[in-house]
């Protein structure tokens, strides 16, 4: 039987928090019309930058690197506030992906939140309905949309 936990994310984790990040995102730069050298500069540009606009957007969040069997296989993103958890993001391993695995994620953090009797809310980019489709299985219902965006919520049942 696996074991799945979390941990903040440690300043050696960047390495794989990179080679993370390039693995789901090669397929979509795989299309840039530039060199494979460029590619690779490109992703570590974006890379940098999301992760500089998640820490200044975000700056009481706490950063996880997901663990399956002490091996770090993906990252967990959330942004507890007084009034909501906000899943800034979460990303799983091409390799492990649709496992179960991101739904567990999922539903530990619902399990937080219904315990502090408060929402969570996370954003899914409209181009990805696999994305779309994860999130509305677990519960989470669209509340508003943008040219670019769904922004998606998850209420915990009431207490009577």
């Amino acid at each position: 039987m696996s074991t799945l936990a979390v941990r903040p994310a440690l300043p050696q984790d960047e390495i794989f928090l990179y080679d993370l990040y390039a693995a789901i995102r090669e397929p979509e730069f795989a299309l840039a019309p530039v060199t494979a050298a460029q590619r690779v500069e490109l992703i570590r540009m974006q890379f940098r930058a999301q992760m500089s606009a998640y820490t200044a957007m975000y700056p009481n969040s706490c950063y996880h690197v997901v663990l399956l069997d002490s091996r770090p296989v993906g990252r967990l993103w959330v942004a507890p506030g007084e009034d909501e958890f906000h899943l800034v993001d979460i990303a799983l391993h091409p390799d492990i992906q649709s496992k179960g695995i991101g739904t567990v994620l999922i539903q530990r953090l619902q399990q937080d939140a219904a315990k502090a009797r408060l929402p969570v809310r996370c954003m899914v980019q409209r181009f990805n309905p696999a994305s779309l489709r994860f999130y509305q299985r677990l519960g989470f219902t669209i509340q508003r949309t943008d040219e670019m965006n769904y922004y998606m919520e998850w209420r915990p049942l009431p207490l009577f």
